[in-house]
């Protein structure tokens, strides 16, 4: 089926993806990070619509070999849902979950009629006319902060992480530009939450010669039997979220926590999960039936990330659309496009904040184009003291929504 196909090489995106950041050398395996697969896939797609030539053919290979249809298919889904679950303000205790597209064009720039057409008929995307630099900055950061409750916020700066290697990118002077942007936000609360006052200070091994305290969320009676998988070097646990019956349509969320033996194992599990991410990424890695669960602690954590993603694109194979062409690479989103029209600029922002009722995570996303289960008697502790991973994965489709790592959560 092409949308499962599709799924598959969203999944193992998000592994390539994850395993670059874990290799490199400002991110790495001592900071913590997070981002969110879902809205990088949404603005790659809606990217290859409006491309052309080598550099479509380049963007279409990257996501995978579910082929373009399909993965125009998946994102038209999700875009085309909204909202995937209900709002918290109708009194839900479903997930909600907002997902929006927008474009930005120069008044100076032409929009292909077509492109314009799938943006908004197939990825619900609202069309806008970009106007001053300062106004359209102003604007693009306000869309952003209003679509994810505030927690994306100024997307489009003076500087991103510092990341800008002179390639365009890192906000820089708004010239006559294409602007494409997706929103994600989500919002849910555990199936069983932690008991705030069981919450109390402990040692999480940053690594083998640093320790620091940090608050642990103590499992309760809620969570004598879990859904934990015993894999050799790691385990895994699924926390899901909660859900209300019909008015969730039919979603359903969950975290999966990946937690090696070791303590200074993050860096083997990342490498094994990036060598076969369809085996190790699925529902199944923990046992269809709850094991008998003794002591659970997980730690209170926010993570955050903001990047100039084009450079982790580059080094993963996907360079033309950030290379000038004289072959109008984009003539399939600008008529009579400027001669050496290019990506710019991909710029990420992710937050995710873990707590005892749930977690609450968002992130945006801007392209700037311009010229093994255990027996049931078997008790096991599940007590996440030192680095893991951690994925939010929407259980009926099997796409990733937000992916990341903790190794201190004293570190936002």
């Amino acid at each position: 089926m092409e949308q499962e196909a599709a799924v598959r090489d969203q999944v193992e995106l998000t592994m390539r993806l994850l395993h670059h950041l874990l290799l490199d050398d400002k991110h790495g395996t001592t900071t913590n990070l997070a981002f969110s697969p879902l809205s990088l896939h949404a603005a790659l797609t809606l990217l290859a619509s409006g491309a052309a030539g080598a550099t479509r053919e380049q963007i279409v290979a990257f996501l995978g070999p579910a082929g373009a249809d399909a993965h125009t298919a998946l994102a038209s889904k999700e875009a085309s849902v909204g909202v995937l679950a209900c709002r918290r303000s109708a009194g839900c205790s479903n997930p909600e979950v907002r997902s929006a597209m927008a474009v930005w064009v120069d008044a100076s720039l032409r929009l292909n009629p077509a492109f314009a057409d799938t943006a908004a008929s197939v990825f619900k995307a609202a069309v806008r006319s970009a106007g001053n630099p300062a106004a359209a900055r102003a604007e693009i950061n306000e869309w952003f902060s209003s679509q994810t409750g505030g927690f994306v916020k100024d997307i489009l700066s003076n500087s991103i992480d510092d990341d800008d290697d002179g390639s365009g990118g890192g906000g820089g002077a708004i010239s006559a530009s294409v602007f494409l942007a997706n929103s994600l936000y989500f919002n849910a609360y555990w199936d069983h939450p932690f008991f705030p006052h069981l919450t109390e200070e402990g040692d999480f091994h940053v690594s083998p010669d640093h320790d620091v305290r940090v608050p642990f969320m103590a499992g309760s009676h809620q969570h004598a039997f879990k859904d934990v998988g015993c894999h050799p070097g790691f385990n895994v646990l699924r926390m899901m979220y909660r859900t209300g019956g019909a008015a969730g349509g039919d979603k359903m969320f969950a975290m999966y926590i990946y937690l090696p033996d070791d303590r200074d194992g993050l860096p083997e599990l990342a490498r094994k999960l990036a060598s076969n991410p369809a085996a190790f990424l699925r529902r199944t890695i923990v046992p269809a039936q709850p094991v008998a669960v003794g002591e659970l602690k997980i730690p209170k954590f926010e993570v955050s990330l903001k990047v100039e993603a084009s450079r982790l694109l580059r080094e993963l194979g996907l360079d033309l659309p950030f290379l000038p062409a004289a072959d109008n690479s984009f003539s399939g989103m600008l008529l009579d496009p400027p001669q050496g029209t290019a990506v710019s600029s991909l710029l990420h922002q992710c937050f995710v904040n873990v707590n005892e009722e749930g977690t609450v995570a968002a992130a945006g996303t801007v392209g700037e184009i311009m010229g093994f289960a255990m027996p049931d008697d078997q008790i096991v502790d599940f007590v996440a003291d030192h680095p893991f991973l951690f994925f939010i994965v929407e259980e009926v489709s099997g796409l990733v929504v937000f992916a990341g790592q903790v190794v201190n959560p004293l570190l936002h």
